[in-house]
């Protein structure tokens, strides 16, 4: 047996050793594609300020009670769509696991559990020169070698049946990344209708000279969504990947999907490196780890249902972030539609502030600003104005206000 298997071996070998000579980069996860427009996680990743608009007022007050456990209130009011809200949020981290919980006063409960299988070396501290101003550490290398199991969790208090719990292991390699992924899995679901009636198990048995039907039942059947995606860089500049994905909400109804991905980020050029920090003013703004791409296009299309994702990003700065997006449906036949939005943005970081502003074509337009007036205390300015509902426009302002102790 080990005489059969040692030419596959020797294959692979130097199959890896051609492949290390490319010095292929790592193309990041699939979950954090797009993650430069829209973000996958961390709110400060985000360009767009969609996501970060406040209708009506808020408050958050955050707690830091030790270097790994912190926890917040949140409170808003004042919205013409939505009714008053709190919600409380308690966040634990170490070196290799992420534990975050949030419920909300109607008893609405949604948890997340990171565990990671391999540590990475924390940032070095490398202290000013004598007469020099603080500046923030270098942050790690944002696409790394990691192997991450997730669950994810939300109870809802009125509405079971929203209820989900979703399994996930993501590991990233040196230059290939590996996604899984499962929500409300059900090995033990009833079993579909048209196996309990025989009518796709039929087997004809003929003993002697008679014969009869044997109709062989399921008992149970797996239902949920389950999804693996795989991502692989080709040269210095370009990924490819695909993701498949299998649901079957009830026994009756399945369906799958295959999406086709295409990720362009050539090698990260030099940035202009941060100015001095004044002293007594925290930064709004990180630097940038070397090694971080500066501009990254990524194309997502999934042919069964028409839908096209393009997004674009570049960083022109140590301060100055600006992105597009595309979103289009595209089917085909007789009454194929053709249907796209686009969007474009931006992000500047001053020293004390972050302003991100977006305009779509549907004429909606938004803006957010976020202001560390002093050491633990931030102030939220959001806009938006939507011309495409008409009369003028519509439009929204918000307020909020951040503690943190």
């Amino acid at each position: 047996m080990a005489g059969l298997f040692s030419p596959l071996g020797a294959l692979y070998e130097r199959f890896n050793e051609s492949k290390q000579k490319l010095e292929l980069p790592c193309p990041g996860s699939w979950e954090n594609m797009h993650k430069e427009i829209k973000g996958a996680y961390n709110i400060l990743d985000r360009t767009f300020p969609t996501l970060h608009l406040i209708d009506g007022a808020k408050i958050d007050l955050t707690s830091v009670l030790s270097p790994s456990f912190q926890v917040s209130h949140s409170f808003s009011w004042g919205s013409a769509n939505y009714p008053p809200s709190y919600q409380f949020m308690a966040i634990r981290h170490a070196s290799n696991s992420l534990l975050t919980g949030q419920i909300d006063h109607e008893g609405n409960l949604s948890a997340r559990a990171n565990y990671s299988w391999i540590t990475n070396p924390a940032p070095e501290y490398i202290p000013p020169a004598p007469g020099q101003p603080q500046l923030p550490p270098t942050p790690p290398p944002s696409n790394r070698i990691s192997s991450t199991s997730k669950i994810q969790m939300q109870l809802m208090s009125k509405q079971v049946s929203h209820n989900t719990i979703q399994f996930e292991h993501d590991y990233v390699g040196s230059d290939f990344s590996i996604n899984l992924k499962a929500i409300n899995p059900n090995p033990i679901d009833k079993a579909p209708l048209y196996e309990s009636t025989g009518s796709k198990i039929d087997k004809k048995i003929t003993a002697g000279s008679s014969s009869f039907s044997s109709r062989l039942p399921a008992t149970t059947s797996v239902t949920g969504i389950f999804s693996a995606s795989y991502l692989q860089s080709i040269s210095k500049s370009w990924a490819i990947g695909t993701e498949y994905q299998y649901q079957r909400l009830t026994p009756d109804n399945e369906e799958s999907a295959l999406t086709y991905a295409v990720r362009w980020a050539p090698p990260a050029t030099p940035l202009e490196p941060p100015p001095g920090i004044p002293a007594g003013i925290q930064p709004a703004y990180f630097p940038v780890n070397p090694s971080d791409f500066t501009q990254v296009l990524t194309t997502t299309y999934q042919p069964s249902t028409g839908l096209l994702h393009s997004s674009y990003w570049r960083k022109l700065n140590q301060r100055l972030e600006i992105g597009g997006e595309l979103q289009a449906l595209i089917t085909g036949g007789p009454e194929g539609r053709r249907e796209g939005i686009a969007n474009v943005g931006f992000k500047v970081d001053t020293a004390a502030s972050t302003i991100r502003g977006s305009v779509d074509s549907q004429g909606r337009v938004c803006s957010f600003i976020d202001e560390k007036l002093t050491p633990g205390l931030s102030l939220q300015l959001s806009g938006e104005l939507d011309y495409g509902k008409g009369g003028g426009g519509q439009g929204r302002v918000g307020i909020g206000f951040v503690f943190e102790a």
